[in-house]
């Protein structure tokens, strides 16, 4: 057998077989040990009630129309294989595994091979695909729709394929249900008429795929006007003719063009000032019949960016980044189609001084492919393998760092699933749950009964006037927007009460920093805290005690790491602890935030804990940090034979210089040898009486 090169037949189909399934792997690990976040929430609820009733009937009685393809997608893959995370974001994972191949097909139509496979990597190592990729969201299954659109469409219009024109027109009529976002490839009807002319245009075979596409969007949209009652975040969809014209045509920016260079500033401005590269090419002489298809082709890429781009700018709700997801392959292939044309341009004009002939062959081939190669290298943002694969193994606390999450206000990952499983665990018949994000909760705790929420319009407008009060739109869930009417569902409970914080509790357009002070101000009904550090559970009516008396510093069901679990043994402080597996866990480290200092001097590190059965050699290391201290300020060391072989928990301690304030940081170390469950760790003044210390290293 031949070996593989460009010219072998077999080139294009190992590459794209192979570029999937590398996508595949590269962005599959971990899916499942972070919490639901972003609108997942919104299209697992959706699966969730598809599976139960047949339609995404939301428990508030009404019904989410929007990206309803995406939820009877993920429906369908948790009838098989369950509505876990990792098994409902591996769908996204596949969705844009596949998009890699068929980007390297869509670019091959204007490019080299080579150019063609560069294609293929940036997306791969792209960090915004690779966010949106792990997420259960229809922005994976969007971009796949859109550009396989764009590839029939071209196929059908351009190439002239006839087979291709009934699956073009029933991709762009299922477009918008995988996401109205999609709605945007509509513009390739007017970017063929300015491209091949009326002549072209103006037939049978374009004028009724067009109508139909038309009328079929223009019937969505009538329907989310007078139907959709959940799906919006920021502003109400227009009631009338006359409110959609005042929403769409009383304004005009182009911040979305702004976006794509905020987003991708290198790779924004070759593609933007390509448009001259193009138009100085287009102006040259009458171009041979390969050339004059290619810039036909170039010239419809342009307009398809660019009419969105456009269109975007008549929208009035919040400048989202993520509005342009499917938007992302164009502007990868315009870019390499720029560079390339680019380099094609300047190696002659470079080469000149050395063959004045410009006789120069091979070698003006040669440096061309090094500029651009060059030019991929360096102008290429938004992606690499450093960024894409802290996305992959990022862990609570971890900052979200490209700017296209960040606009979302969401700068790490948030715990919805840690403070709702604890409150599904533990709740009875008749507790009653207050939740400031319903939905997740909903999903988690079980169900929510009050939604806290004091933002006002432009927040999330997730609100109605029910027969019953107000209510939100998602769950049915009674309103509560101001610290007195909190105040009343307290004192009015029949019987115990959660309380279930969220990172909005840190934002004032989101929680009123009077309802945040009441609520901070209980430490004692403090039961749990989320592995993000800010995601809390408040309980009411705990008499006994047993879940928020004895409050320690960091309860072992607190602690943040990405290995072991949370348990639920009768014998332990507050019914609950954290179990290192010794199968599973063993010789794993991790590091998480453990307090906010306020002492100075002196202190006692302690730790309670058991092991499961007898065990001689180490168990657990655990060392504290001063921030950004290169030296641990002390670290204790436990082996199984400081427990003894009983089984019961047994407390050490160890004395602790605490010289600065601050948030101290804690190594956990588990050498394995037998399951290990702690219960609680504690930091306190060295005046306090302290518990004996069997093994302590200073």
């Amino acid at each position: 057998m031949r070996g593989l090169n460009l010219k072998s037949k077999l080139f294009g189909p190992v590459l794209l077989a192979g570029s999937a399934v590398f996508a595949l792997v590269y962005r599959l690990p971990f899916l499942g040990r972070l919490s639901l976040w972003m609108d997942e929430g919104f299209y697992v609820l959706a699966a969730r009630q598809i599976l139960r009733y047949g339609y995404p009937l939301y428990p508030s009685g009404h019904v989410l129309y929007k990206g309803i393809l995406y939820s009877y997608l993920l429906a369908f893959v948790g009838l098989f294989f369950g509505l876990g995370e990792a098994t409902l974001r591996a769908v996204s994972v596949v969705l844009a595994a596949l998009t890699v191949p068929l980007l390297y097909g869509f670019a091959r139509k204007f490019m080299p091979r080579l150019l063609a496979a560069a294609s293929a990597g940036i997306l791969i190592f792209s960090v915004w695909e690779t966010e949106y990729a792990r997420t259960a969201i229809y922005f994976s299954f969007l971009e796949l729709v859109y550009l396989g659109g764009l590839y029939l469409f071209y196929l059908a219009y351009f190439e002239e394929k006839k087979r291709y024109r009934l699956w073009t027109l029933i991709v762009f009529i299922l477009a918008p249900h995988a996401s109205q976002l999609a709605m945007g490839i509509w513009f390739a009807f007017p970017a063929l008429l300015l491209v091949r002319g009326a002549k072209r245009f103006f037939r049978k075979d374009v004028l009724w795929p067009l109508g139909l596409t038309t009328l079929s969007y223009a019937l969505v949209q009538v329907h989310e006007m007078f139907f959709w009652k959940v799906g919006f975040v920021y502003e109400k969809v227009p009631s009338s003719l006359a409110d959609v014209i005042r929403y769409f045509f009383t304004g005009f920016s182009l911040d979305y063009f702004a976006e794509v260079l905020r987003a991708f500033p290198r790779l924004g401005w070759v593609v933007f000032l390509g448009v001259f590269l193009f138009l100085g090419e287009a102006a040259r002489r009458k171009a041979a019949d390969a050339e004059a298809e290619f810039r036909r082709g170039w010239y419809f890429l342009y307009l398809s960016l660019l009419f969105p781009l456009v269109f975007f700018g008549f929208f009035r709700t919040h400048v989202q980044p993520r509005y342009l997801f499917q938007l992302r392959p164009l502007l990868i292939v315009l870019f390499l189609i720029a560079l390339w044309r680019a380099a094609r341009a300047l190696a002659p004009l470079l080469l000149a001084p050395f063959w004045p002939s410009r006789d120069e062959g091979k070698a003006s081939s040669w440096l061309a492919a090094l500029l651009c190669a060059a030019g991929v290298f360096f102008l290429t943002d938004g992606a690499g393998w450093v960024p894409t694969r802290a996305v992959v193994n990022r862990w609570y606390k971890d900052p979200v760092k490209t700017d296209l999450m960040t606009r979302s206000g969401r700068f790490e990952h948030y715990d919805y699933r840690g403070v709702g499983e604890y409150v599904r665990t533990f709740r009875r018949p008749g507790d009653t749950v207050i939740a400031m994000h319903m939905v997740f909760q909903e999903i988690y705790a079980g169900g929510v009964d009050y939604w806290l929420w004091s933002g006002g319009p432009g927040t999330w407008d997730a609100w109605e006037m029910t027969k019953d009060g107000w209510r939100d739109v998602y769950v049915g869930a009674r309103w509560i927007n101001d610290l007195d009417g909190l105040r009343r569902t307290i004192d009015g409970r029949t019987g115990r009460l959660w309380l279930i914080t969220s990172q909005s509790i840190e934002r004032r357009d989101h929680i009123s920093a009077e309802i945040a002070a009441f609520i901070k101000g209980q430490p004692d009904r403090l039961a749990f805290r989320g592995k993000d550090g800010m995601s809390e559970v408040y309980l009411w009516g705990d008499e006994s005690g047993a879940l928020t008396a004895g409050q320690h510093t960091l309860e072992g069901e607190w602690l943040s790491l990405p290995f072991g679990r949370i348990v639920y043994p009768e014998d332990a402080t507050k019914r609950a602890a954290f179990f290192f597996d010794a199968d599973r866990d063993a010789g794993k480290t991790g590091d998480v935030p453990f307090i906010d200092s306020v002492l100075a001097g002196l202190c006692r590190f302690r730790i309670r804990a058991r092991i499961d059965g007898a065990a001689q050699g180490r168990i657990l290391g655990l060392s504290l940090w001063a921030p950004k201290g290169r030296e641990p300020l002390r670290s204790l060391l436990i082996s199984g034979a400081d427990f003894g072989s009983s089984g019961a928990y047994r407390e050490f301690d160890v004395a602790v210089p605490v010289t600065a304030s601050g948030p101290l940081r804690l190594r956990v170390v588990y050498f394995g040898g037998a399951g290990l469950t702690v219960d609680w760790l504690d930091l306190v003044p060295e005046s306090e009486e302290a518990a004996p210390a069997p093994k302590k290293i200073p």
